[in-house]
C-alpha cells in the first residue's frame, strides 16, 4: 500500500488516499478508489485519471 496526496475540491485540505499495487510484481502501477470522502469537510471527491 502506498499513500497518495490529493486536495479536496471544496475546502482544499490535503487528503491521503491509499493505493494498492495492481499486481504483486509491480511498484509503479497502483489502483486507487474512484471516490473518497474528505477527512475535514466530508465532501465526496473523485480521483483524477492521470
Amino acid at each position: 500500500m502506498k499513500d497518495f496526496e490529493f486536495e479536496c475540491w471544496d475546502c482544499w485540505e490535503t487528503n491521503f488516499v491509499k493505493g494498492r499495487p495492481k499486481g504483486f510484481w509491480t511498484t509503479t502501477h497502483y489502483e486507487l478508489p474512484g471516490k473518497w470522502n474528505c477527512w475535514s469537510c466530508g465532501a465526496v471527491n473523485t480521483t483524477p485519471d492521470d
